[in-house]
């Protein structure tokens, strides 16, 4: 539960810096989306919409594996969708950070 508030806190942290973008946050070997962004692109992307957490307290989410990055990516783009991609970093002490590494904007033709 305290691991799940954290990663809550430092996705929402990072979303405040870029709040139109579609935060694509690493947790392990997957990409999560959550609360109103899950929301909105659930469909487009054809990802399954799930609740996490206390029933007082819900978190909505979708994701994907790591592998599936430039798919996915690709989907969110096309529908029209500012893309915030945040990796996991692991330091030499095996400390976790997250951080946005880049941020893709759909270009009009």
């Amino acid at each position: 539960m305290a691991t799940e508030n954290r990663l809550m806190k430092d996705y929402m942290a990072l979303k405040e810096k870029d709040p139109e973008a579609i935060l694509l946050y690493q947790v392990g070997t997957f990409y999560r989306i959550l609360q109103e962004d899950a929301k909105k692109v659930a469909e487009p992307t054809g990802l399954k919409l799930m609740v996490s957490g206390e029933a007082s307290d819900p978190v909505l989410m979708c994701g994907f594996p790591k592998s599936g990055l430039d798919k996915y990516v690709g989907k969110l783009l096309r529908n029209g969708f500012t893309v915030a991609v945040c990796n996991q970093i692991k330091d030499e002490q095996g400390n976790i950070r997250r951080e946005v590494g880049e941020v893709l904007r759909c270009q009009s033709i």
